[in-house]
């Protein structure tokens, strides 16, 4: 009686240990020329996971700057992109006026900082009621994209 008691006990940690967690891709392994240009880049820059991410791109997370970062390479090593959050309140005024005269009733909800090899700038979540959309600020707010 022990014994089923034990396993019934057991049973539901077997249960949760088999649940993969769909949201997570592949884990691959870096190769030197990316470890060499996060070392570069971001110096003292801890990777924390990588996984290949969608659109066939590499995703490394690292904490950089006491800050959580995710750097982005093509399949051939190349660096796209790296972005991390930011609070709104961090935002420039004009940045600010610009978004407010671009999208009026529209509340940010979630910002983050990006840098590329074209130069950095804002990803921006606005929202209206039930209504969304994602934006491209320039740093100084001149330039607003949709994406």
């Amino acid at each position: 009686m022990k014994t089923v008691f034990y396993y019934l006990l057991l049973l539901p940690a077997i249960i949760f240990a088999s649940c993969n967690d769909d949201d997570h891709h592949s884990v691959i392994t870096l190769n030197k020329t990316i470890t060499d240009f996060i070392e570069t880049k971001y110096p003292g820059a801890v990777i924390t996971e990588t996984e290949l991410a969608a659109g066939g791109l590499i995703e490394v997370d690292v904490v950089h700057d006491s800050k959580k970062k995710e750097i982005y390479f093509t399949a051939a090593d190349e660096w796209v992109r790296t972005e991390w959050d930011v609070a709104p309140s961090t935002l420039s005024q004009e940045v600010l006026n610009s978004i407010a005269t671009a999208y009026p009733d529209y509340v940010i909800d979630d910002v983050d900082y990006v840098q590329a090899p074209a130069g950095d700038y804002y990803e921006v979540n606005v929202e209206k009621g039930n209504f969304e959309k994602y934006l491209k600020v320039s740093l100084d707010g001149t330039t607003i994209e949709e994406f």
